[in-house]
């Protein structure tokens, strides 16, 4: 189960160099968790402005076209650089909405793309 960006993950993304960087994140929720993934979100919306990410785009699924692997939702959010994200994913205020994700998702993907 993919919840969590681990800290040999982030070493690895933090060697790769500096500069903007865009995430795309796909979830599934846990059945019953829309409260759960909201409340989330109401958490971690302001700790995403603190480190300069912007939300470009948030959705929910609505289909599929190709695979056959089902998601819930969808997340775009651009950080400034690498450095930026490693600085929320190791704020304090962030590692404590872990409960919250991990009681709202069942799983998630997370892919880092230079804009």
């Amino acid at each position: 189960m993919g919840l969590d960006i681990t800290p040999d993950a982030l070493e690895r993304f933090l060697e790769a160099g500096d500069g903007p960087v865009v995430l795309v994140n796909l979830v599934r929720l846990r059945p019953g968790a829309e409260d759960a993934y909201r409340r989330y979100g109401e958490a971690v919306a302001p700790l995403l402005a603190r480190h300069g990410a912007q939300l470009v785009y948030a959705g929910s699924a609505q289909g599929m076209l190709i695979g056959d692997e089902t998601w819930d939702f969808a997340a775009v959010t651009r950080y400034p650089s690498r450095t930026a994200l490693a600085g929320l994913v190791r704020d304090p205020e962030f590692e404590a909405t872990t409960p919250l994700r991990h009681e709202a998702l069942e799983n998630g993907i997370l892919h880092a793309f230079t804009p």
